[in-house]
């Protein structure tokens, strides 16, 4: 087996101990390259390691990093980008709505020639309305702010080739969005869509205050449109604020002062709003640019494994790892 033709698939986990088996059970059917799984326990407070331990055990070709607490979604995927040995790369989540039986599609795009195999979501079977709307408007929001334009519905269920792994990995953000930075660096890609499925086992780690986070990281990760925004906004506003101070010179010139206090508390609301605003997009960049000055990792793993790798570049598949240890690892 080189490392030419192997596909590695890179799984974040989150409390998904039901369902690690059942995935593997449903890669191993579908795959027909040689491959290796890298599963990601994103800090699991269940058995989730421990069911990955077991196909380990029973000679399956899946690497385990454990990270020590959660960390999220984004980091758990970059932690499986960097122990990935493929020639591509596969990321899906372990709920098996990402259905594996795309996966031979995927591979064919990419032995084709496409750098990239981005999956499209048309629909999810178990969303609710709130959930869809969000989505849809989390997209239309993103492309017009973005510099490049991501796909509607794309989600973190895409292959990349070697090159584009490699190229993704020189990013050092401190809270990434890999479907963007994909997206942004400009490979050629195929698109495939898709229906995802009803989730098997559990529930979604994703909370609405993570998913609002990973919008506000998606939006200050890709743009800074929001700060010229920030100040057109604010510049429309100083020019209406100069009219009103006109309007009310000339008043009172005249001696027709204005009665009552509604206009000045709406333009006092007004004002301070526009203010609070301003300055909260303002410090959205700059705590970006604290928490990467002070060069802190994205994650911190506590459990890694390997493959043993032979002088001929070969793996073995179902061997002992070369490395298990409890030593920490930062990326």
């Amino acid at each position: 087996m080189q490392t030419s033709r192997l596909i590695s698939i890179v799984v974040p986990a989150f409390n998904e101990e039901r369902n690690v088996e059942p995935l593997y059970v449903a890669l191993q059917s579908c795959v027909r390259s040689p491959f290796e799984v890298i599963f990601v326990d994103d800090g699991s407070r269940d058995e989730t390691a421990a069911a990955v331990r077991r196909l380990r055990a029973c000679g399956a070709p899946v690497r385990l990093v454990r990270f020590a607490r959660n960390f999220g979604h984004q980091a758990a995927l970059f932690a499986g980008l960097e122990a990935a040995h493929g020639a591509a790369v596969i990321t899906l989540d372990c709920d098996l709505q990402h259905p594996p039986e795309l996966l031979p599609r995927m591979i064919d795009a990419w032995q084709s020639g496409s750098k990239i195999v981005q999956m499209v979501r048309l629909e999810t079977r178990d969303a609710g309305l709130l959930k869809s709307a969000s989505s849809d408007l989390f997209y239309k929001f993103l492309n017009v702010l973005a510099e490049t334009p991501i796909v509607r519905g794309a989600a973190d269920y895409q292959l990349l080739d070697r090159e584009v792994v490699e190229a993704v990995l020189k990013f050092r953000d401190r809270h990434p969005f890999l479907r963007g930075l994909v997206s942004w660096l400009g490979f050629p890609s195929t698109k495939i869509e898709y229906v995802a499925p009803e989730r098997r086992s559990g529930t979604s780690g994703y909370t609405l205050r993570k998913m609002l986070q990973l919008a506000v990281d998606a939006i200050t990760g890709l743009s800074s449109k929001p700060l010229r925004m920030s100040f057109y906004v604010g510049l429309v506003t100083a020019v209406f604020c100069v009219i009103y101070a006109g309007t009310a010179v000339v008043a009172l010139l005249a001696g027709r002062t204005v009665e009552g206090w509604t206009s000045v508390i709406v333009m006092v609301l007004f004002l301070g709003a526009v203010q609070l605003v301003s300055v909260g997009i303002l410090g959205e960049y700059v705590a970006r640019v604290y928490e990467q000055t002070r060069g802190i990792p994205r994650w911190v793993a506590v459990e890694r494994d390997d493959f043993l790798p032979l002088s001929s570049g070969q793996i073995i598949p179902g061997a002992q790892p070369s490395r298990v240890s409890d030593q920490t690892y930062v990326g």
